[in-house]
């Protein structure tokens, strides 16, 4: 049935006999038929391709799942006490030292002042961490930093070492001698260390300490027993 130029007068009908209209009712009940079978293929999209036998069909959304990255599960243990330095750190300060009240400075930096003279310092104790280096490499980067300001410096051999928390998979340490100039030229001799920790993450932690040659017997091992804290805390 076409659409022509409009609609057109009705024309009388033939008569029809009974055999055609049997077969126009079979043509009829044939196309329903057929009408029928093609909703149910559109509905179900037809029968789906089988996978041939050893072969697994790939779930939509499923061919690729990029990997979940690995993160440091930060939590407070019974050492966790003091200064909290970052990644899970802590140290307890010995005392008589004070926080450095200079901001800027990265990390946590604590002073030793010095007695009976406001504004002057006897030690310090600075603690900083990083990623871009490994334990060896930031322990030599940070006594190249300290000494440059530094006269007549003398570096001694690096050393590894083996703290007892088994959570700290390197340990580097480097000491060094030399003298400081002080604000009115005056030279005062000096001696320090550092020590960088390294975790299983690559996280590496380093402690520069150091002090005055006057008092350094006398309260060298305060600057040891804060780095003891901080090992524990790993």
């Amino acid at each position: 049935m076409g659409w022509g130029t409009g609609p057109q007068r009705p024309q009388p009908r033939r008569g029809t006999s009974n055999r055609t209209q049997w077969v126009i009712v079979g043509c009829a009940v044939l196309a329903v038929a057929l009408v029928a079978v093609g909703v149910v293929l559109l509905v179900t999209g037809g029968d789906e391709e089988t996978p041939a036998a050893g072969e697994t069909p790939y779930p939509t959304g499923t061919l690729y799942t990029p990997p979940t990255p690995t993160e440091p599960v930060i939590t407070k243990g019974p050492h966790d006490v003091g200064v909290e330095v970052g990644r899970g750190v802590w140290f307890t300060p010995a005392k008589g030292w004070v926080p450095d009240s200079d901001k800027s400075r990265s990390g946590r930096n604590y002073l030793l002042p010095q007695f009976n003279s406001r504004g002057l310092i006897d030690g310090y104790y600075w603690v900083r961490q990083t990623t871009l280096y490994d334990a060896k490499g930031f322990a030599e980067h940070l006594v190249d930093i300290e000494s440059n300001s530094m006269v007549n410096v003398r570096i001694s051999s690096g050393r590894v070492c083996k703290p007892a928390n088994e959570a700290i998979k390197a340990c580097y340490a480097l000491s060094y001698s030399a003298y400081v100039r002080t604000g009115t030229g005056k030279l005062i001799p000096f001696r320090g260390f550092v020590t960088a920790y390294q975790d299983q993450f690559g996280n590496v932690t380093g402690t520069d300490a150091g002090l005055e040659i006057s008092v350094y017997k006398r309260r060298v091992n305060e600057l040891v027993v804060m780095n003891r804290t901080l090992e524990k805390s790993f």
